[in-house]
């Protein structure tokens, strides 16, 4: 198991419920340990097992959810 930490920019989030929308999506996902988002720096953090998931993955699910990730 091989932690890794990964942060994406997620620039149109702009109230509590993108917040919680993205980390519902991304704490769902196997592998995952912790989501933070940071609607002030619009980012959103995560720390994950590598083994199970990879970054293509998060962005993708952050996508999925309705949000453009840079």
């Amino acid at each position: 198991m091989a932690n890794q930490h990964i942060a994406f920019n997620v620039e149109d989030m702009s109230c509590e419920h993108c917040v919680k929308s993205i980390k519902a999506a991304v704490t769902q996902l196997n592998g995952v340990y912790e989501v933070i988002v940071d609607l002030k720096t619009k980012r959103v953090a995560v720390e994950y097992d590598d083994e199970r998931l990879d970054a293509d993955t998060l962005k993708g699910t952050i996508e999925d959810t309705g949000y453009k990730v840079r």
